[in-house]
């Protein structure tokens, strides 16, 4: 998700590691709902029909951009069943930004890494040429 000055751009697929992808533009919408609905749409859709593994920029290699957005972008009704599906699934579980402890996270990702100083270089001065 891209904040954007009239809403926000959605992008799937992306990948990083030792072969990385560009994520490809799936929508832009006006609304942080809108945000969570079709996010959440799509990743229900992959949650549903991906394989053990697969990750999502060879989900889309394989079914294709076009069939994404037409489940997620033209059909409403089914946009919505996604996202309801996904919530159901979802039922009960912390949200890990507001219930960390709950929700099992190690917070100390959180904790500032302590920085050693650098020792100064030496200087011309400490190390006297041999004539």
């Amino acid at each position: 998700m891209i904040g954007v000055d009239s809403g926000w751009e959605i992008y799937v697929g992306g990948n990083g590691g030792i072969k990385t992808e560009v994520a490809e533009f799936l929508v832009k919408v006006k609304t942080g709902e809108e945000v969570m609905e079709y996010a959440g749409a799509f990743l229900q859709l992959y949650r549903e029909e991906g394989w053990y593994l697969e990750r999502t920029v060879h989900y889309i290699g394989r079914v294709g951009l076009d069939y994404v957005k037409r489940k997620i972008l033209d059909d409403a009704a089914l946009r919505r069943a996604l996202w309801e599906r996904l919530q159901f699934a979802l039922d009960g579980e912390p949200d890990p930004w507001f219930e960390s402890s709950r929700a099992s996270i190690d917070t100390r990702q959180f904790i500032p890494i302590a920085v050693e100083p650098v020792p100064a270089a030496p200087t011309a001065s400490a190390h006297p040429q041999s004539a």
